[in-house]
């Protein structure tokens, strides 16, 4: 997993922002840098970590900020676990996509039902895919196959394997267009995007209230 600690030095203000491997996305990286500018003098660290991790990692004040993403009815917040007072807002919704091979049967398909996919193999990546777990909750139906278990988080490993016939991946559409031998099919049943939510505790002050703003656009919250 990528892991970049807090850091040291004679900074007296510092950010630590948390991320899901989907979550970290160009527009947050952009996001970053326009808050760096702003406030110069503030240490910064990244961390990409598992789902799981992100809520108790910004209850605990490990993280100033916290990025989580997952599959959601357009609208609804994601499930969080009880991990203490916290703070969600919603940062984006993007479609989502059944990522396979460019030579996959279904490949030349307009869309697909993920009912219809039940039988097929899947790749079991629960945190840079959908999870399987998911898949069946929101389909209604038990079947979704692990094919192969991927337990990392980087995402183009996923892709490569995908590419290479191992499985299915439902994924964000701008995780998946473009990836080398990936053809990308739109989810169209059932009503399922991608969100991606912003996490903080009760208080957030300076750079990390600084970056909420941009990521959210909500200037009158964080302003």
């Amino acid at each position: 997993r990528a892991d970049v600690e807090r850091p040291a030095g004679p900074a007296a203000v510092r950010l630590a922002l948390g991320a899901s491997p989907l979550a970290m996305t160009p527009a947050v990286a952009t996001a970053l840098d326009e808050t760096r500018r702003s406030c110069p003098d503030a240490g910064a660290a990244v961390r990409i970590l598992r789902r799981r991790e992100i809520p108790a990692a910004v209850a605990t004040g490990a993280l100033d900020l916290g990025l989580l993403d997952g599959p959601a009815t357009p609208g609804a917040p994601l499930p969080l676990p009880e991990a203490g007072p916290l703070t969600t807002v919603a940062v984006a919704e993007t479609p989502l996509v059944v990522a396979l091979p460019p030579g996959h049967p279904l490949a030349r398909r307009l869309g697909l039902r993920l009912a219809d996919l039940a039988d097929a193999p899947w790749l079991d990546a629960p945190d840079t895919a959908v999870p399987l777990g998911a898949l069946r909750a929101a389909s209604g139906t038990g079947g979704f196959r692990a094919s192969l278990t991927y337990e990392g988080t980087d995402v183009r490993a996923l892709l490569a394997l995908a590419a290479a016939g191992h499985g299915l991946a439902l994924l964000p559409h701008t995780a998946a267009e473009n990836a080398p031998g990936i053809a990308t099919i739109p989810l169209t049943a059932p009503r399922l995007i991608h969100r991606t939510e912003l996490l903080h505790g009760p208080a957030v002050d300076g750079p990390a209230r600084t970056l909420a703003a941009v990521l959210t656009g909500d200037g009158h919250r964080y302003g």
